[in-house]
């Protein structure tokens, strides 16, 4: 929280570089310095904000369903805080999510949206790549948190918990399963993995709930779109991908589209993405 300051939100945040600034949202149950490696990258030109998602990490969640703009409005208190008029945004999967329903709601705000494996394609129905067996009960708990609310939320939340093992094993489980390799970046944002709450599955339910979509229709600001191929990961999921990539070309966005030769964790993955993501931001 920012002292002497009247926020809604508690936020938790780390800050590298310096220059024009630049929030960077992560993936669903990760902290915000997922996004250490970009920061890094770009210090010499951009004061990256590493943000923690509302609920997921150390600053205060979004009560109850969660909408397109509620996320938005997270977002924009943040700014508004810190007097920030305009930022480059960056987020990834789920972070990527609320870039987009920022970028969609507060446009004057962006100067330019980056989004990593995210918007491309709807959140499946059932989400299996996401919660592995668990998912084929994903749609009932939507309902049911859409009936029921936090009572139910905070019920079911300890259910997506992460395992106590050692760091190290964590870090390898999580490479082989996403196939990338281990580094102190990726090491450091399992390190502060997020404990799953009540608010946290908020959050991933206006995900489930979002229409991305739409949302891309209505996107007006300059947008660099890097997408996972899957290639030789998960064929299905690369057939998927190949489909909704097609069918967002033929529209007229204002769309930059890099497709990455791995999974999900393109910026973990891709030593040539960070350089072009520089590129894109400086035309």
């Amino acid at each position: 929280m920012f002292e002497g300051e009247a926020l809604q939100f508690d936020y938790y945040v780390e800050r590298i570089g310096k220059g024009d600034p630049l929030i960077f949202l992560p993936a669903g149950g990760f902290p915000g310095n997922e996004g250490m490696n970009i920061a890094h990258y770009l210090q010499e030109d951009y004061e990256t904000h590493m943000l923690d998602l509302p609920g997921m990490g150390r600053g205060s969640g979004l009560d109850n369903r969660v909408s397109a703009l509620d996320m938005a409005n997270w977002l924009r208190d943040y700014l508004d805080a810190r007097k920030i008029n305009r930022a480059v945004i960056v987020g990834h999967s789920l972070g990527g999510a609320v870039s987009l329903s920022f970028a969609t709601h507060y446009p004057d705000k962006v100067m330019k949206l980056v989004l990593l494996d995210q918007g491309h394609k709807p959140f499946p129905r059932i989400p299996v790549s996401e919660f592995g067996p668990f998912a084929f009960a994903f749609p009932l708990m939507n309902a049911m948190a859409q009936a029921i609310g936090k009572p139910f939320t905070e019920k079911v939340a300890g259910f997506f918990s992460t395992s106590n093992c050692e760091l190290e094993d964590k870090v390898d489980a999580f490479c082989k399963v996403v196939s990338i390799e281990k580094t102190e970046y990726v090491r450091t944002a399992i390190r502060n993995q997020v404990i799953m709450s009540g608010n946290s599955l908020n959050l991933m339910f206006g995900l489930y709930n979002l229409n991305q979509t739409n949302l891309l229709k209505q996107l007006n600001v300059p947008t660099y779109l890097a997408y996972a191929m899957f290639k030789g990961i998960d064929q299905k999921e690369e057939r998927r991908t190949r489909k909704h990539v097609r069918k967002l070309k033929k529209r007229k966005l204002p769309i930059t589209f890099r497709s990455v030769e791995s999974g999900h964790y393109v910026h973990w993955s891709d030593t040539l993405l960070l350089r072009d993501i520089k590129t894109f931001l400086q035309l």
